[in-house]
């Protein structure tokens, strides 16, 4: 039987963990379990210390960023298969099967089906790759339209991309990889992470229900924070992608997208709009100059 590390970041997610983290550890596919705390929470502390030896928690001592505590926990794993959980998400069903096939496939990134609500026949986790007019599209009428409409099923199927909630892959192409782009500190990096294993290898969805997701259940209790990292992290993946000019087009989508969410009284606010915007702006002429996580640790 093929087994799985489970990394889950946690920020500040001890009630999600206390209702995640049982179904983890009792399934016989699951090995090592690692949550890695960036908000250093006493009460997340306490909850994994529930679970004793079966459960380690790793508190860095400041915010990492998602990306980092990810490559953090799954480095201080041994497992041959490598499972990432956000920990606002319910798993219902056993990963066995998924495990197995990610295994065998060797090269790919593999994900299971989660919906936002138990029972829905509409999956929430495949999404479109990321281009210039698709984030444009996203940044005027929502990130809806980056999802990709699937309904429940019981086939495994290519896609471009699975949503960093609940994806996993082969230890071995993790490393070839060489895991998360740390440069992401929230949001993106598994955009960037399923085009290089779409271009060494395969990104695969089991379209079977494997649990729900309480979408951006942690980024909620920091709204303002996660309004403009993820600004940051759109304009770092567009520079990387397509050089100067996408992180050009990054600044100009996040234009128009402030005066859209303006216009559209977006619950965010103007001072933070105008922040996310200042901040990206910053991005381009200096870049990896800007951290907005560490600066609100």
């Amino acid at each position: 039987m093929t087994r799985t590390a489970m990394v889950l970041v946690a920020y500040r997610s001890a009630a999600y963990l206390e209702q995640g983290l049982p179904p983890v550890v009792a399934d016989p596919c699951v090995g090592d379990v690692v949550v890695v705390d960036n908000s250093s929470d006493p009460a997340t502390a306490e909850v994994v210390a529930r679970f004793g030896d079966r459960v380690r928690y790793i508190d860095p001592g400041a915010n990492l960023g998602f990306a980092t505590a990810c490559n953090l926990g799954y480095r201080a794993t041994t497992d041959p298969v490598v499972t990432f959980l956000n920990p606002d998400v319910l798993l219902d069903r056993g990963v066995g099967e998924l495990v197995a096939r990610c295994a065998a496939e060797r090269t790919a990134v593999v994900g299971g089906g989660l919906t936002f609500v138990p029972g829905e026949a509409e999956l929430a986790n495949a999404r479109r790759a990321v281009t210039p007019l698709r984030e444009l599209k996203r940044a005027v009428l929502g990130a809806e339209s980056s999802v990709v409409p699937l309904r429940a099923g019981t086939s495994v199927i290519p896609v471009e991309q699975v949503d960093g909630a609940f994806l996993m892959a082969p230890r071995p192409f993790l490393d070839a990889l060489g895991g998360f782009d740390e440069r992401f500190e929230l949001y993106f990096e598994d955009v960037d992470l399923c085009d290089r294993a779409r271009a060494a290898g395969q990104v695969l969805l089991d379209t079977r229900p494997y649990g729900t997701h309480a979408h951006g259940a942690s980024s909620r209790t920091v709204a303002g924070p996660s309004f403009c990292v993820f600004r940051v992290s759109r304009a770092r993946y567009f520079a990387k992608r397509w050089g100067v000019a996408g992180a050009l087009g990054a600044v100009l989508i996040g234009l128009a997208e402030v005066l859209v969410r303006t216009l559209t009284r977006q619950p965010e606010g103007w001072p933070v709009r105008w922040r996310a915007l200042r901040l990206t702006v910053r991005e381009l002429a200096r870049p990896g100059s800007v951290r907005v996580l560490s600066e609100r640790s």
